[in-house]
């Protein structure tokens, strides 16, 4: 079978084209008389090195650049093929670092850089209740609200919803009833927060004026109960016993009050607009916490016209009431309200650990090409001998480059994925917006273009010093016993030590941050401790009633094996500012002083003793203090008992909920002092708590057993379904799960910084460890001679070991500089501990001290394994 001609490439022709210049030009000194001999060499003097000339040619085509792309990565891969163990490193460094470069970018994207989901999401403010005295934010009152929006000029709109803590529901599901969160709303949120619906519509102020019951669903659920059908819009769904008409439905993004909402209702339609609607406004109490609010900017407005504007509005109203005496008010971007302040500095340092690993793993790498260029010393003479410029040699170098960026770029893109999908299943909860982490093209994209532009300059540094030799003293040098200057490897090794000397600060300040949160007393027995939130139905509108079902749960689940005692609170973990006030009777004090903050707790009797929580002074509850008509009285913990009775007994002291003591002139007495229990986490410090005895509508029901606490859990599910099957169970854990989850985004930070501080050490010690071996390798000759003089092995491991102790050195101390001038920006994420501590720092750099040790060891040993007779024959 004839096969078809293969069609002359461009390099062909240029060839055909050279040969024919050259014959022409011989033919022409042969015309003139000289010799066949004398003519060609007389032309190859004047054209001078064909390669040359073609290289030439080539530089100036039109387009070369795309061919010339592609035949050095084509050549660079054959290179790369003859030196599997090289580019294998390379590509496993550059992989793991993309990867986790990939990852954490895209967190920071989702998380921090990515504007929230809203129209004009940057004219959006959180404006809240200030408390001065205790410094720390809180809800609003819906007199301060009116007033707000009546004098603010600064504001193109303002309106309120319900806090998320107060507007949990009960709605019938498809199979049974499901609770969920409610947001509770006021008139002109949709408007003010500027998203659509995707069906339907949104409550309008008819709708709040009629008090009409319309419901709003989320997409969400939407999905659930209706499969996205159109239909859904008319139709009913029972809520707290009572039907809603549908109306709308809002998209996935619009996640206000939080991302947890279900639906949404117009506040009128809430039995607690009984207390808050519009005609008794000017009986509310000014200092309520119920609401929060959110405005948009009016055009031409800044977020600084707005805090002058709210600040001057807030001082008018303490002065012309008492209620606002202790309320100032903060204007912030609803962004900041929502990532969180805390939020974005952890993410911004788990991305500047990543850039840290980055810049590690590349050093490595200019590390490794630096090597092996020095190595190629005599093949790059040779070629330039040939022929080949200086930037010819340089390209190729970038291109075998440029092949090792994209096979890992492949691999780091794939791990980046794992990586997230990890972290979308077992990270913490507490970080916001991080259930839309993905690969998006932003972070792909920059990630990967980064990586590029560092592995470039990773391979032309070495490129440039490599190409730089002379190529007399190349070719004439056989051997290596003469090695060249390595200020550059050496310069990278100690930034790789440096580097991951900043990261083991890091991970061993948030271990020790972590170990003592963790270890704190959170002032209860945790150990078979079991929490089932319930919040009882509309049905259930009395105390006699909530008794009822919480007697009736009790005796149930004490039948269960292993069950110890049952008992009840309002908040377990606490949820709810701690803002309250007591009046003592016989003098003036306040106990919120400032920073301060103090908490009310209502409990059932037993709750003490199914929580561990141990008496200190007085008595506990009992169902006596339950009965009707008993006299009120109250337990407080030791820190309340000590700063308001100082140097007394606590016991027998009276005070009343309030700022004022009551008309009827009753008094609640003290009965009991209990130990101090950390309400809201091992992490945060425990405050001011008192405690009355009362049965509750929606608390944590408190459970102890003996031992495995865990496998009660579907036990007492079915027993609390057997006493009212209409009573949702949305939340079933132990205390040790809950305590977990409220320590998770310091077990994260520790997690995440630890790996990278383990990757970054592996790093620094292989790229020390492949220094000192090419220094070993470059010296053999050097070595075999010291050795045949007379100097013994020991001499010689001092030698290696000594250059790899002063890089180790020198890299420890830049670290230490680094880590301590950046010290401040951990602070306010570690507990309990100093960002400067003598300990720690001085532990990280014995560690990496070691470790550095540790990799020179095994090239030095070699070193001093190296026979006389066999290095001398080397040479």
């Amino acid at each position: 079978m004839n096969r078809r001609p293969r069609k002359p490439s461009a390099d062909d022709r240029l060839d055909l084209e050279i040969r024919d210049h050259i014959e022409r030009q011989v033919a022409d000194y042969l015309a003139a008389g000289l010799s066949e001999v004398e003519a060609r060499r007389r032309v190859r003097i004047e054209f001078g090195g064909l390669e040359q000339a073609k290289e030439h040619v080539r530089d100036i085509r039109p387009h070369q650049w795309a061919s010339e792309l592609v035949r050095d990565a084509r050549v660079g891969f054959r290179s790369l093929r003859r030196e599997p163990l090289f580019a294998l490193s390379v590509i496993v460094i550059l992989t793991v670092a993309i990867g986790a470069s990939v990852a954490m970018f895209s967190v920071l994207h989702t998380v921090v850089l990515r504007a929230l989901p809203y129209p004009r999401a940057s004219e959006l403010a959180m404006i809240r209740t200030h408390l001065m005295l205790q410094n720390q934010p809180d809800g609003t009152s819906l007199p301060n609200w009116f007033d707000w929006r009546r004098e603010s000029k600064t504001f193109a709109g303002m309106a309120f919803y319900l806090r998320t803590a107060v507007s949990a529901v009960t709605f019938a599901g498809r199979d049974a009833p499901q609770r969920g969160v409610a947001g509770l709303v006021g008139p002109g949120l949709f408007e003010v927060v500027g998203t659509a619906p995707l069906i339907g519509r949104t409550p309008s102020s008819d709708d709040f004026d009629r008090r009409d019951r319309v419901v709003v669903l989320s997409e969400g659920l939407w999905q659930e109960q209706f499969a996205r059908s159109a239909d859904a819009l008319g139709q009913s769904m029972v809520i707290d016993g009572e039907p809603h008409t549908i109306i709308g439905v809002m998209p996935h993004a619009f996640q206000i009050p939080s991302s947890d909402t279900r639906l949404w209702r117009p506040i009128s339609v809430s039995p607690f607009w009984e207390i808050a609607n519009i005609e008794k406004v000017s009986g509310l109490a000014r200092d309520g916490d119920a609401f929060e609010v959110i405005g948009r900017l009016a055009p031409n407005h800044t977020f600084d016209d707005a805090r002058a504007e709210m600040r001057l509005i807030a001082a008018r109203l303490r002065d012309t009431y008492e209620g606002n005496k202790n309320l100032d008010v903060r204007v912030t971007p609803l962004f900041d309200h929502v990532v969180g302040e805390q939020t974005q500095r952890g993410v911004w340092l788990g991305f500047a650990a990543v850039l840290a690993l980055l810049a590690i793993a590349c050093t490595n790498v200019g590390g490794l090409l630096s090597v092996r260029a020095m190595r190629r010393r005599q093949e790059f003479a040779v070629r330039s001998a040939l022929g080949a410029g200086r930037w010819r040699l340089i390209r190729q170098l970038i291109g075998e480059s440029v092949v090792l960026w994209a096979i890992a770029s492949t691999g780091g893109v794939a791990l980046a994925y794992g990586l997230m999908r990890l972290l979308l299943l077992y990270g913490p909860r507490s970080i916001p917006r991080l259930e839309q982490l993905g690969l998006d093209a932003v972070a792909v994209t920059t990630a990967l273009l980064g990586g590029l532009l560092v592995i470039i300059v990773c391979g032309t540094i070495p490129s440039l010093v490599s190409t730089r030799t002379k190529q007399a003293a190349a070719l004439a040098t056989r051997d290596q016993s003469s090695p060249p200057r390595t200020r550059l490897q050496d310069g990278l090794v100690a930034a790789q030590i440096a580097g991951a000397l900043v990261l083991l600060v890091g991970a061993v300040l948030f271990a020790e941050s972590f170990l003592r949160a963790q270890a704190e007393d959170p002032g209860y027995a945790a150990d078979n401790l079991m929490i089932v939130r319930i919040e009882l139905p509309r049905v259930y509108r009395d105390g006699a009633s909530w008794a009822r079902f919480f007697n009736q749960a009790s005796a149930r689940l004490k039948t269960l094996p292993g069950v110890t005692g049952v008992g009840g609170t309002m908040d377990f973990f606490m949820r709810r500012n701690g803002d309250q006030s007591v009046t003592v009777e016989g003098r003036i004090v306040d106990p919120n002083a400032p920073r301060q903050r103090l908490t009310i707790e209502g409990v059932t009797s037993g709750f003490f003793e199914v929580a561990g929580i141990e008496l200190v002074e007085g008595r506990l509850f009992d169902e006596r203090d339950l009965a009707a008509g008993a006299a009120p009285v109250f337990i407080v913990n030791e820190l309340m008992a000590r700063q308001l009775w100082p140097g007394e007994t606590a016991v027998g002291k009276r005070m009343v909920n309030g700022r004022q003591p009551r008309k009827d002139g009753r008094w609640d007495t003290i009965v009991g002092v209990v130990r101090n229990v950390r309400r809201e986490g091992l992490d945060l410090r425990p405050f001011l708590t008192a405690y009355n005895p009362t049965h509750l509508r929606s608390y944590d029901l408190v459970i102890r057993a003996t031992t495995g606490v865990e496998g009660l859990i579907p036990a007492v599910r079915r027993e609390l379904q057997a006493v009212d099957a209409s009573v949702p169970l949305s939340q079933i854990s132990t205390v040790h799960s809950r305590l977990s989850e409220r320590l998770s985004g310091r077990r994260f930070q520790l997690q995440a910084l630890g790996l990278f501080a383990a990757i970054a050490l592996v790093l620094a010690a292989a790229g020390l460890y492949a220094l000192l071996a090419y220094h070993v390798t470059m010296r053999t000759r050097e070595i075999g001679i010291r050795s045949a003089l007379g100097a013994d092995g020991r001499s010689i491991v001092t030698m290696v070991l000594t250059h790899g102790v002063r890089l180790a050195g020198a890299g420890v101390l830049a670290g230490i500089v680094i880590a301590a001038s950046g010290a401040r920006l951990l602070q306010s994420l570690l507990y309990n501990t100093q960002a400067i501590e003598a300990s720690s720092y001085a532990g990280a750099a014995i560690g990496m001290l070691l470790i550095a040790g540790t990799a020179a060891c095994v090239p030095a040993f070699r070193a001093a394994r190296v026979s006389p007779m066999t290095a001398l024959r080397e040479g």
